[in-house]
């Protein structure tokens, strides 16, 4: 099914073995990845500076940064001007004295905004406060919301995207096993919106675990079909993708306007019971 309207835009994702404690390391692998690459649209993974296994706050804490004035935002927003691009990205996020799991959005040289993680993971838990609010992007060109990798797990998250006129889902994961990528198929189709992912790549040691991060970030469209999608190796992946402008109705195979049966029922924010 197609929306009455639609923006062509080059969208993609740039999956990589994030090196852990290696904010530098990281920023040039993504400076190096991206260098030759012309797109409008380009997701990076959750955390994607500091890798994800930390035992405690205290260990965190050092690789926490300012979500708009930090040294990761003001290097991405200097990488999508050169660019002209949007990026969203994953970063640990310090406000005060708590921490969050956060993704930040820059288009073209600006600052959009933050998402924070609102569904945190047990060990998460243990390092981040959740975030409250949920919000719509736009860089000019299309409407968009962001959900960190288990906020895929709750559907009124990315429902209430959609009824705020999201027509994509950006997001940015770390995940092992395969559920989170079934997962998003589901979203894409019952909000009849599209969805670009990004995991990591590769094996990282903490909380006395070993967590073997397995790629296979994927572009995918309204009807749930992977546009494309990588293996477990680094890459950055581009693919042509039509999204709904502002004002355009989303639906599908049984019926013309999917969001109107879903105003039906009531939702809420996070915290708002």
């Amino acid at each position: 099914m197609k929306t009455t309207e639609t923006t062509d835009i080059i969208a993609g994702y740039l999956q990589f073995p994030v090196a852990f404690k290696s904010p530098d390391l990281n920023r040039q692998t993504i400076a190096d990845a991206v260098r030759a690459a012309s797109f409008d649209l380009l997701v990076l993974p959750e955390m994607c500076t500091t890798g994800y296994l930390f035992d405690s706050e205290e260990e965190l804490l050092p690789f926490a940064e300012n979500a708009e004035t930090g040294v990761f935002a003001r290097f991405l927003q200097d990488l999508s001007a050169q660019k002209q691009a949007t990026l969203v990205a994953g970063m640990v996020e310090r406000d005060g004295d708590n921490l969050y799991n956060t993704a930040i959005v820059v288009s073209r040289g600006k600052w959009l905004g933050k998402q924070r993680k609102c569904h945190l993971s047990d060990l998460e838990k243990k390092l981040f406060a959740e975030g409250d609010d949920w919000q719509c992007f736009d860089d000019g060109k299309i409407r968009f919301g962001v959900l960190i990798c288990f906020d895929l797990w709750v559907p009124e998250a990315a429902r209430l995207l959609a009824l705020d006129g999201a027509k994509l889902l950006c997001c940015p994961v770390n995940y092992g096993g395969p559920w989170t990528g079934d997962i998003m198929r589901v979203r894409a189709m019952e909000n009849g919106v599209p969805l670009v992912s990004c995991n990591r790549t590769g094996v990282e040691s903490g909380l006395q675990m070993t967590a073997h991060f397995r790629g296979e970030s994927q572009v995918i469209d309204v009807t749930g079909n992977r546009l494309i999608q990588a293996g477990q190796e680094a890459g950055l992946d581009l693919t042509l993708l039509s999204i709904g402008s502002k004002g355009s109705i989303q639906g599908n195979v049984m019926c013309s306007d999917l969001l109107k049966h879903a105003r039906r029922y009531s939702l809420c924010g996070p915290f708002n019971r």
